[in-house]
């Protein structure tokens, strides 16, 4: 099964939300990466039929998404960035609901729901009104019930948004586990999110796809281009001034700058480092002309 995007364009007035957007999806997961505006959630939109694309086609194994209607959303789920639930719905209420409005027999829905509450961990919270619960309980709701339908095709609007590093954790290990068989699309601006379950990585950017490949292989691109300084204390606001900084630490009486540069920043006590995925995230996406006060 794939998805083959070709010159998606969507704009808002004179926002251009989405430019020329073209990629192909195979089985797997895909981590799409970008900054607040930077048309992550537009392009979930249109790939789940809730938004209408100005141009460019969307082709599932050939066929038009549009011309497919209720054939591809039986195949597609969707998980939302908003927690917006029915709070006074039980788990189970709710649950029962999703299944109705996509036409699925009330034995199909128990049956399936009885068995990702479990994978879930939310076999307690069966019969729990879905205020009650904790945002992770909630987030895992949302997952369950883009997946009740067993669909193809997930996509996930930031799926961990608001959760603790234990939760966070737990819903990306069970998220991987589901994509041997299935095209999985994460949208996030969490690097830590994808960058060690993704198949590739899309960066975005302004509406556009700046890069798409194995975080190997972004990390590569910007070889050469890490360094570490060891500085003293009162030199740090002016290091921040001259480089993107990633990290910062204390080294004794020092402080190490992880910098982010074109040129050796020979000025400074340095060494070259190997990049990683939030050093690309650093490179590609944030302005380079910015520089932190």
């Amino acid at each position: 099964m794939e998805i083959w995007i070709e010159d998606l364009n969507k704009s808002y007035g004179e926002k251009q939300a989405l430019s020329d957007f073209t990629a192909l999806f195979e089985n797997g997961i895909y981590g799409i990466l970008g900054p607040n505006g930077a048309g992550k959630s537009t392009l979930m939109n249109i790939l789940t039929d809730n938004l209408l694309r100005d141009s460019g086609r969307i082709l599932l194994d050939g066929e038009e998404i549009l011309d497919m209607k209720e054939k591809y959303r039986e195949i597609m789920g969707y998980m939302p960035q908003q927690q917006q639930l029915y709070d006074t719905f039980t788990v189970q209420q709710f649950l029962l609901y999703i299944g109705a409005l996509r036409g699925m027999s009330r034995k199909r829905i128990l049956g399936n729901m009885t068995r990702l509450l479990h994978l879930l961990n939310l076999e307690d919270m069966r019969y729990t009104k879905l205020k009650e619960l904790s945002g992770g309980m909630k987030q895992r709701v949302l997952l369950l019930q883009a997946l009740l339908h067993n669909p193809k095709v997930l996509i996930l609007d930031e799926p961990t948004a608001g959760l603790d590093p234990r939760e966070r954790i737990r819903l990306r290990n069970f998220i991987a586990d589901l994509s041997r068989d299935k095209i999985i699309l994460i949208a996030t601006h969490v690097v830590s999110d994808i960058e060690f379950i993704s198949k590739e990585i899309l960066l975005m950017k302004d509406g556009r796809l700046l890069d798409m490949a194995p975080s190997e292989e972004l990390q590569k691109k910007i070889a050469g281009k890490v360094f570490e300084v060891s500085i003293p204390s009162e030199k740090l606001k002016q290091v921040k001034q001259e480089y993107r900084v990633s990290n910062i630490y204390r080294s004794g009486e020092n402080v190490v700058v992880r910098i982010l540069s074109d040129e050796v920043p020979g000025e400074y006590e340095y060494r070259e480092v190997v990049p990683g995925m939030e050093d690309v995230y650093l490179y590609q996406l944030e302005d380079r002309n910015q520089r932190e006060e």
